[in-house]
């Protein structure tokens, strides 16, 4: 059986999920593949080229001179938006339409599944699935397959005032799918819930929630004492620790976690080192941190994260809208204790398998309820449990996932 993976990118949290799914079925020796706007090494990736517009269309765009759907959509986003009064807060609003050409790939005619990831970008609905009479795989990394030009709910319900173009998209999207053979992977049971009672899927459409598979000869518990030097943090210091790629998205919530952490006793907080990896926050974000923080950057290596996941006494992941969390199933297979906003998958990758666990999850945006957690853990020595090891090695295997995905697979072949 031959696999096709589309995505905009191997990289970002979506990116490195569908990598790992990619992974686990070549670990079991399929034909695994991906096309991807990246530039790759690896002989099993190559890349979505754009199709070339003629002159005319080029310059047309440019002037305004003609106006295709697309740039119609865009334009009014852009109106509806200067119209509030303050600035329209939503991470993503990604249109079906796309200069990119993933159906003209090579690969695609070889596929036996075409397995659709994170597409904002490179996929033009209408275009790619007209031309494709291939069993259809979609995988779930937010939500936007099956909302409108949202990616997630939390902004579909705070900005009214694009209800109507979001409707409109997710009718082109909804009607793009007419006539073909589709399954769908959700990355948690909520992602899976919200897919099915959005109704965007036509009504005989196969469900199946495969958990995102975790390489545990890297994410695996190491001395915090070592690991604490390493990052030049003192072994006596609680660190509470943060990651995701861009520190400045508002919907992962550090900014959150800065706050709870302000809020602490001044005899806590003296003691607290915050420990984050991902892209450079802003100097804004920055000014916002008056505690001893150590941030490492953008980290490409998964063994200089899993050493900095070591290092943490405890990982806080304060998304306020998250489809699962992948930090948080790092975090845990480090060792590291997880405190988590209680929404979307977050209770899934902290796997709330006991009492002591879902003591760990906390009301989203809840600042001090945040706080009084964060202080009972740094007053503790609790330590990831071992039923909470043992499940990620069970379920988030690469075996277990590559044997789902084909158990899917052949059921619409």
């Amino acid at each position: 059986m031959k696999i096709l993976h589309i995505a905009s990118s191997i990289f970002g949290g979506a990116g490195i999920g569908m990598m790992r799914y990619h992974r686990s079925l070549i670990s079991m020796g399929i034909n695994s593949r991906v096309i991807a706007r990246d530039i790759s090494d690896d002989s099993n990736i190559q890349r979505i080229l754009k199709k070339t517009k003629p002159i005319f269309r080029r310059f047309g765009d440019r002037f305004g001179l003609h106006l295709s759907e697309e740039l119609k959509m865009r334009q009014k986003i852009k109106e509806l938006d200067r119209q509030l009064k303050n600035e329209p807060q939503y991470e993503l609003f990604s249109l079906p339409f796309s200069d990119y050409c993933p159906e003209n790939h090579p690969w695609i005619q070889e596929a036996d599944i075409v397995n659709i990831h994170w597409v904002a970008g490179v996929l033009d609905w209408q275009r790619f699935f007209k031309s494709i009479n291939k069993p259809i795989v979609f995988t779930l990394h937010d939500q936007q397959h099956y909302l409108g030009g949202f990616h997630y709910s939390l902004d579909l319900d705070n900005n009214p005032h694009l209800a109507a173009i979001e409707n409109q998209v997710k009718q082109i999207k909804k009607l793009s799918l007419s006539d073909l053979k589709i399954a769908v992977i959700a990355n948690s049971k909520w992602n899976e819930r919200a897919a099915k009672e959005s109704d965007f899927f036509p009504v005989d459409t196969p469900f199946k929630t495969i958990y995102y598979p975790l390489d545990t000869s890297i994410f695996s518990p190491r001395p915090k004492v070592a690991a604490k030097q390493t990052f030049g943090i003192a072994p006596n210091r609680k660190v509470i620790g943060f990651a995701c790629e861009n520190l400045n998205n508002s919907r992962k919530g550090f900014s959150d976690l800065v706050e709870a952490i302000a809020l602490l006793p001044d005899t806590v907080r003296e003691n607290i080192t915050l420990l984050s990896f991902g892209r450079e926050p802003s100097v804004e974000l920055r000014n916002k941190v008056s505690m001893h923080w150590v941030h490492l950057g953008f980290l490409n290596s998964e063994v200089t994260q899993a050493a900095a996941y070591s290092a943490m006494d405890i990982f806080v992941i304060p998304s306020r809208a998250e489809a699962f969390g992948q930090t948080a199933l790092e975090a845990i297979a480090c060792g590291t204790v997880v405190i988590g906003a209680n929404v979307g998958g977050i209770p899934e990758a902290i796997n709330v398998c006991s009492s002591t666990e879902s003591s760990l999850l906390y009301t989203t945006v809840n600042i001090r309820e945040l706080a009084n957690l964060l202080e009972i853990a740094t007053n503790s020595n609790q330590l990831v449990s071992e039923a909470n090891l043992k499940h990620i090695y069970a379920n988030h295997s690469l075996r277990n996932c590559a044997k789902q995905h084909l158990k899917l697979y052949d059921s619409i072949v």
